[in-house]
């Protein structure tokens, strides 16, 4: 018997990165349909459970953004045949989910009777999340560049 490997297909960051936009977007849209119907059926029960709408728009258009980011970077690697690192990936994903899921959370959990300036978690989460995407993001916006550096400086 020969110890041969199975060969599975690889799914590489980069593809991970464009699942990861269409997860973005599929949110973006299941949002815009709540919207939606809770503009006309204000009475409804759907529109009892949001609490702040402003706030579910907010998350509706943050949402947009992030996919929109995540495709365009997606497309810029795969133009560029730029492989990304793991970590690159994770940080955008990580923070284009949950830079928007805080005002999600916000629409939907009713505030409480005390207004409290901070809550104890979010500091941290925010902190987190708001690093992660920003050196997420730049650090894809530096691939991208040194790739199109190096493009223009061997053809000329």
């Amino acid at each position: 018997m020969t110890n041969r490997k199975i060969s599975l297909p690889r799914i590489t960051a980069n593809l991970f990165l464009l699942a990861f936009a269409g997860l973005c977007l599929t949110i973006a849209l299941t949002i815009a349909w709540v919207l939606g119907i809770t503009l006309f059926f204000p009475d409804g029960a759907l529109a009892g459970t949001l609490v702040e709408r402003a706030d579910i728009i907010r998350a509706h258009v943050d949402y947009l953004m992030m996919a929109q980011f995540l495709f365009i970077f997606f497309l810029l690697f795969r133009q560029y045949a730029i492989d990304p690192p793991v970590w690159v990936v994770v940080a955008c994903c990580f923070g284009a989910f949950f830079n928007p899921l805080a005002f999600l959370v916000g629409a939907l959990a009713p505030m409480p009777a005390v207004v409290i300036p901070v809550e104890p978690h979010f500091p941290f989460q925010a902190g987190l999340s708001f690093t992660l995407t920003t050196v997420g993001f730049l650090a894809a916006v530096v691939l991208v560049v040194r790739a199109v550096w190096k493009l223009r400086s061997v053809k000329d």
